[in-house]
């Protein structure tokens, strides 16, 4: 739910870099290691003589032409909202989140999607929490409030030109190098960021999943710049892999969709676990073939729709490579490859990203595979630079310097 408002005295303070970080004095919502404890405790109360803080975020997720999610954590129970406007000191509007006429509230999680944005356009906003320190049947006390700095974002715009986007997968919490990755990239004109799967070793609490993928995305770009999850078969291991969408949720509000971008269409999938179901390591609780099939009719009809085949560029990613190969009991890449490989060919897509191996590859096209297929390494960042024209696909090192780079993927 959405509500426009003015507020003529509210003033946005544009901080040159990011809102929550950097060039000002350690704020209130800051990243704490007291703060995060009290954030990733799902059962948290407001008993705690602690101050009201934002412990994680914001950070944008699920972008499109018309609409972004921003998603931040507060270490006490809250009700939250967004304001945000087009200008510094203009108009403010305020959007919140609200499920079957009941405004989410009494959470440290909170995630507010914003609609009706123009594309291709720069918005500013803050997050706002109010503790709510008690929550009765007729009677709610709120506490203090909380304000993020001031952040601004671009929607994305499928007419545009030029941009840039970058992909990193596989580094399994280490989160040293994921940063110094990340500090490494030239940032100007960058407007997509890509983690294709495996950027966790297991999922088992929120602490493990903020600290191994939010905290580092946010410390550098995460608040003006969105990411976007591709799940990899170790993302989805462990007790809190089923509630990954609520940290990271998509446009579909499932782990494969598709979208649009400076005439990209791109197509996020999810290749699932590497074993067969019945796998003991999995104890009896996946359900991945017919999920994948599934998700296979979804792509089936994704190919054919006008998005795709009016798109300039196809670009594909997916954790696990479909390879026309069985190796027992990594049964599932021949899985894919048998059931997606056909669609890809048949699209036809001009490039598709993979991780999972540990091993940097390029496949380039065969008569069975009609484009080049690129599995990065633990270690390095894919960049696609998009022109009018041509992809070019470079492959980079966590010290930002270029390892590789494709030859020109042109359009067809």
């Amino acid at each position: 739910m959405t509500k426009s408002t003015k507020h003529p005295g509210l003033r946005f303070r544009l901080l040159a870099l990011s809102c929550w970080f950097s060039i000002l004095p350690a704020p209130a919502f800051a990243w704490h290691p007291s703060a995060e404890a009290a954030a990733a405790n799902p059962a948290a109360t407001n008993t705690t003589n602690a101050p009201l803080a934002i412990t994680v975020g914001p950070y944008l997720q699920a972008p499109s032409t018309n609409s972004v999610t921003i998603v931040w954590l507060t270490n006490l129970k809250c009700v939250s909202k967004v304001e945000y406007g087009l200008a510094p000191d203009g108009p403010v509007q305020t959007a919140v989140s609200s499920h079957h006429g009941l405004i989410d509230a009494n959470v440290t999680l909170h995630s507010v999607t914003l609609t009706g944005l123009r594309p291709g356009t720069r918005y500013f906003y803050r997050a706002i929490s109010t503790a709510i320190a008690s929550f009765q049947p007729y009677a709610v006390t709120f506490g203090g409030t909380v304000k993020s700095g001031d952040c601004q974002f671009t929607t994305l715009d499928d007419a545009k030109s030029r941009f840039s986007a970058v992909i990193l997968n596989d580094r399994h919490e280490k989160t040293g190098p994921l940063e110094q990755a990340l500090k490494g990239l030239k940032w100007t004109g960058l407007d997509l960021v890509f983690y294709n799967g495996d950027m966790l070793n297991h999922a088992e609490n929120e602490t493990q999943v903020l600290n191994g993928i939010v905290v580092p995305s946010c410390r550098v770009f995460a608040a003006q710049t969105p990411f976007l999850l591709a799940r990899g078969n170790h993302d989805a291991r462990g007790s809190f892999a089923r509630s990954l969408l609520d940290y990271f949720p998509t446009l579909s509000n499932r782990y494969y969709f598709a979208f649009s971008h400076g005439g990209v269409r791109w197509i996020i999938l999810d290749s699932g676990e590497d074993k067969a179901d019945n796998a003991k390591e999995y104890s009896g609780l996946v359900d991945f073939t017919p999920y994948l099939e599934e998700e296979t009719k979804w792509l089936k009809e994704e190919v054919q729709t006008a998005a795709f085949k009016q798109a300039r560029f196809r670009v594909v990613l997916s954790h696990m490579p479909p390879m026309n190969q069985l190796k027992e009991p990594f049964v599932r890449s021949k899985f894919l490859y048998d059931r997606w490989v056909p669609l890809f060919n048949e699209g036809p897509i001009d490039l598709l990203l993979c991780g999972h191996t540990h091993r940097y590859a390029v496949i380039q096209p065969t008569p069975n595979q009609h484009y080049p297929m690129l599995i990065n390494g633990i270690d390095t960042t894919i960049r696609i630079d998009v022109s009018p024209d041509q992809l070019r696909v470079a492959t980079i090192n966590n010290d930002g310097t270029e390892k590789s780079v494709l030859p020109p993927i042109l359009k067809k």
